[in-house]
């Protein structure tokens, strides 16, 4: 399939070959301006600095090594931009291989393996409105990654150590009192959702009365109520239309093998963990400062994280034995890496912005360079409805459940409008917005598009697209417009796979709708511009490729979202 960036950039490549042997990373963007032409490539001002030469006088020197039979001119503007102009032609040859060829995606990947780690709530309850976030921009980066030649595992790591699923078990216990009719109160620190008494009331059908004999922390009694909460997370997931490709056990698979204690080990004979004290924060310093909570003043297993750009040494084991959440996380990182991963991606809530330097220090350090870590911020996201933010949910016990904004707009609104901001953005996401059916919603606006092109065809009931020289027909300015923004889907993609941004499809998803309803408006002004134009077959066969070809990226920038098309609107 022809793809144009790609054809511009190696003609710019081979041309700047003639002057330098550096290879430099330079961009070929579409115009912003009509008349600059249909490209913009800013080669000549990147190499110009390191051959010391000025940009006008390098893209001087390199036009006239640019020859293709697309290219109908170039002109240089500005302080040395080169503006390049094609003929139409290369559009309707691109036309012609959309409509006739299936999908061809740039092999970015070259299969290296990837572990997206994402959507890994605690397993203390179902899932809330914060994870959702997180969790859509995790699975459809996922599938951008495979498009573009990753080897993605899409792995959930379940955080079943630590304090908060002790607080869970003896929250289960106390709700299965009640279900054994003692008269006992949840304390405090207890998880008060009403899940729990689901949970207790199954372990009461299985043991009855005679659990006050068991402990209840024992590995089967921890094993099913573990197992329950992972099954309603498991269940949100889906109805979120995500299934991971593998469960990892915090417990089982680094506390209960040791693998945590190891890598501390190893990593102390290295130099990179010391026993040491941790400094006390400055703001608790001072006549009449308050120690922390959590500062303890005795010696610890401190990571030197300090030496890769902290702002401090982490604790990976306190002083009385603890194994910290980053402890684990050494032991994580390992494994990953004897997994064959190569590049690691964690999306996390923006309030982890201080792990990201201790993370990427310890993955250099544990894979000796030769695996990556990827850690992406996600910013919460504030649901309102009728100008108003969501209440809490009463079933949950202190927070909105995803379930409830999936059964309010269904999963494909939900997945498509939280990639319509950038991920590290703070988003009000207003849900009458997200079910109305105007040009203000952007899914609507999308899958409308999509349902026209679909009724076209079905009216046409034939297209011959095999036939290309038909396709030189298509001159009006709204579609040219409309080739030239097929033409960016591809672009598009590299862009948001390389920078790890899906959003970018979201907004060009929209932009290619917009030129598509407007292309549709020129025909209801002007019945010469109507798709299908009677005793004119041969411009009628061309319009409909567009239209064929419109409906092909739609269907696919879609199915990346996990979204499926709409033939028709109900």
């Amino acid at each position: 399939m022809l793809n144009l960036f790609f054809l511009l950039k190696q003609q710019f490549i081979n041309a700047i070959a003639n002057f330098s042997n550096l290879e430099l990373d330079f961009n070929i963007e579409p115009s912003k301006v009509a008349n600059h032409g249909d490209f913009a490539c800013n080669i000549a001002m990147i190499y110009a600095k390191h051959l010391q030469i000025n940009p006008l006088e390098l893209a001087t020197k390199i036009l006239p090594t640019i020859q293709h039979s697309y290219i109908a001119k170039l002109e240089i503007a500005g302080s040395g931009f080169i503006n390049i102009f094609l003929h139409c032609e290369a559009y309707h040859q691109l036309l012609f291989d959309v409509v006739n060829s299936p999908w061809q995606y740039p092999d970015l990947g070259k299969q290296i393996s990837v572990n997206l780690e994402y959507a890994s709530p605690n397993p203390t309850g179902p899932m809330h409105v914060g994870h959702t976030r997180g969790a859509i921009y995790g699975d459809v980066l996922a599938k951008l990654l495979q498009k573009v030649g990753y080897k993605v595992l899409k792995e959930y790591y379940i955080n079943d150590a630590g304090k908060q699923i002790d607080t869970l078990l003896e929250s289960t216990y106390f709700r299965y009192l009640q279900a054994c009719s003692n008269n006992v109160e949840l304390l405090g620190h207890h998880y008060p959702g009403e899940y729990l008494i689901d949970i207790a009331t199954k372990i009461k059908q299985q043991f009855g009365n005679n659990l006050n004999q068991i402990n209840f922390t024992s590995p089967q009694i921890r094993d099913l109520v573990l197992g329950e909460m992972l099954g309603l997370i498991k269940a949100d997931l889906a109805a979120l239309g995500i299934v991971h490709d593998n469960y990892f056990s915090e417990k089982k698979q680094l506390h209960d093998t040791n693998k945590i204690n190891q890598i501390i080990d190893e990593l102390t004979n290295k130099g990179f963990i010391y026993n040491g004290l941790l400094t006390m924060p400055k703001t608790a310093k001072g006549v009449g400062a308050q120690q922390p909570e959590d500062y303890d003043d005795q010696p610890q297993a401190l990571f030197r994280s300090s030496d890769f750009g902290d702002d401090q040494d982490r604790v990976v084991k306190k002083a009385d034995g603890t194994i910290t959440y980053f402890g684990a996380d050494l032991a994580y990182i390992q494994n990953k890496f004897e997994r064959g991963a190569k590049l690691m991606i964690m999306p996390l809530g923006a309030d982890h912005l201080g792990y990201i330097k201790r993370l990427e220090a310890a993955t250099a350090i544990i894979t000796n360079k030769q695996a990556k870590i990827k850690v992406i911020l996600c910013q919460m996201v504030k649901f309102v409805k009728d100008n108003t933010a969501l209440k809490m949910s009463k079933r949950a016990g202190n927070f909105i459940t995803a379930r409830q904004i999936i059964d309010e707009i269904g999963p494909d609104a939900l997945r498509f409008l939280m990639l319509t901001r950038k991920n590290d953005a703070p988003f009000d996401f207003d849900l009458n917005k997200a079910i109305e059916q105007s040009k203000d919603n952007p899914i609507f606006y999308v899958q409308y598009a999509h349902t026209r092109c679909c009724s076209v065809l079905r009216n046409a009931n034939n297209v011959d697209s095999n036939n290309i020289a038909d396709l030189a027909l298509l001159q009006h300015p709204a579609e040219i417009s409309l080739l030239k923004k097929i033409a960016n889907f591809t672009r598009i993609i590299e862009a948001a796979a390389t920078n790890f941004e899906p959003h970018r499809i979201a907004f060009y998803l929209q932009e290619l709708s917009g030129e598509f309803h407007s292309w549709w408006q020129c025909g209801v002004a002007d019945a010469n511009l109507k798709f299908i134009i009677k005793n004119n077959q041969p411009l009628t066969n061309a319009r409909l490729c567009l239209v064929l070809a419109v409906q092909k990226v739609i269907s696919e920038g879609l199915s990346i979202f996990n979204i499926t098309p709409l033939q028709e609107m109900y």
